[in-house]
Parts: C-alpha cells; sequence; structure tokens
C-alpha cells in the first residue's frame, strides 16, 4: 500500500513538458518537477538536498533523443552557433538513440548527466557549469552508494569549483561565491585537502553579510575539522 501512495506521489510532483532542442530543432518532451510538490526533508553538509517526493536532479539533465545534445535544464537553451556546431559534428554524428524509463532511475540519471558533461565538454562550456555537473553525479552515486565514483566526481567538482573561483564570475546556476567557497571547503573536507578546506571557510566565515544558513554551516564545519584532526 505504501508503495502505490508512494508511486502516486511520483506521479503527482511530475509534468511532461515540451522543448524544442537548439541543436537539432526537433521537439520532444521530458517530465519535470512540479513546482510546491516537493518539500525539502534534510540537507547533507555539502548542500545536498533531500527532497519528500522526488530527487529533482534525476530530472535535471535534458537530452535529446534526436541528436544526443544534453546540458542542466537552465543551460539547455544557450548555445552559441559554433557551439551547435560543435555539437553536430562530435556528438551528434555518432549518437545511438537510448531509450530511457518514464520515470529517471538513479542509473539513468547519472548516464543524463554524464551526457550532459560531455555536451559541455564539448561546447567547451565554461568551468563552473561543468563542476556543477560533476557535482550533481558524485551525489546520485552517493545515493547509489558506489563510494568510488562519487568521490572520483566530487574530485572533479572540487577542481572545477576551485578554478571557477578564481576566474569566473558568480553566481553559477544559482550558487554565490560564498556559497560556492563553503561547498569546496565541505567537498575539500571529504576529500582529505585540509588545509585547503581550513582556507575558504576562514574567507567564508570572516565575510561580511554572509548568510546566517551559511554561516552556521561554515562554523560547524570549522568545529568538525579541528575534532578530526
Amino acid at each position: 500500500m505504501e508503495n502505490t501512495v508512494f508511486d502516486e506521489a511520483l506521479k503527482n510532483a511530475l509534468y511532461d513538458k515540451s522543448h524544442a532542442c537548439p541543436v537539432c530543432s526537433q521537439d520532444f518532451t521530458a517530465k519535470t518537477v512540479k513546482v510546491g510538490k516537493n518539500q525539502v526533508v534534510s540537507i547533507d553538509s555539502d548542500l545536498y538536498a533531500r527532497y519528500s517526493v522526488v530527487n529533482p536532479i534525476l530530472y535535471d539533465a535534458l537530452v535529446c533523443p534526436h541528436c544526443g545534445y544534453a546540458a542542466l535544464t537552465k543551460a539547455f537553451d544557450s548555445l552559441l552557433p559554433k557551439q551547435k556546431e560543435w555539437i553536430k559534428a562530435q556528438i551528434s554524428t555518432s549518437y545511438n538513440p537510448r531509450s530511457y524509463s518514464e520515470y529517471t532511475t538513479l542509473e539513468e540519471g547519472v548516464h543524463k548527466h554524464k551526457m550532459a558533461l560531455l555536451s559541455c565538454l564539448t561546447k567547451k562550456g565554461k568551468t563552473g557549469e561543468q563542476a556543477y555537473i560533476a557535482l550533481h553525479i558524485a551525489w546520485l552515486y552517493r545515493d547509489l552508494k558506489d563510494t568510488a565514483n562519487e568521490l572520483s566526481f566530487l574530485q572533479r567538482a572540487y577542481e572545477g569549483f576551485t578554478a571557477a573561483l578564481s576566474t569566473e564570475r558568480f553566481p553559477v546556476f544559482g550558487i554565490d561565491e560564498m556559497t560556492a567557497m563553503y561547498m569546496v571547503a565541505d567537498i575539500g573536507y571529504r576529500l582529505g585537502h585540509i588545509s585547503e578546506a581550513k582556507k575558504y571557510l576562514a574567507i567564508v566565515i570572516t565575510s561580511p553579510g554572509i548568510s546566517a544558513r551559511i554561516k552556521d554551516r561554515a562554523l560547524d564545519l570549522k568545529n568538525k575539522i579541528q575534532h578530526a584532526v
């Protein structure tokens, strides 16, 4: 009975949205999470939010079933003419269409995000975008309890966000600079980069005007590191 109730809640939390691929101009539909149908129930220390009904990350990577172009929802339509040419030449020409389940599984979510990462690399997307996608993949591997791959993609996200903080303007996908620094500190701690984590935490904690939510998390992480070393 519980599974039936959950399945019904999942169906009610999603709807089909139409998209026009900016690369091949063909239309397709994809499941999208309805606003207000999904509540946050907990947040991991690196800001991975857990939801009551459905993980929005599973539906945040769009893959065109016709040409293989993929991207996160917010970036899907943002392609320059030259980038479209690169996608067509390096992805679409060798793309073998793949069918997905009606409701995206964790494994399918990983695959869609890897397609998005491939497209991002192919279009020479910004480092921050690549890092953000890699972080999503790491979180999905966390849910799959695949620690090796989780750590591998956390390292990729860590390196990407560290570089982006030095070379790119924030916010990146809604993440402001101080939040990114906190995330880098937490991910660095998870990866054993303790001195770097302390450096970023010091900046976050002493930054004027930072949100109380992030400052409290930064202080908690500082305390955790002090008791761990």
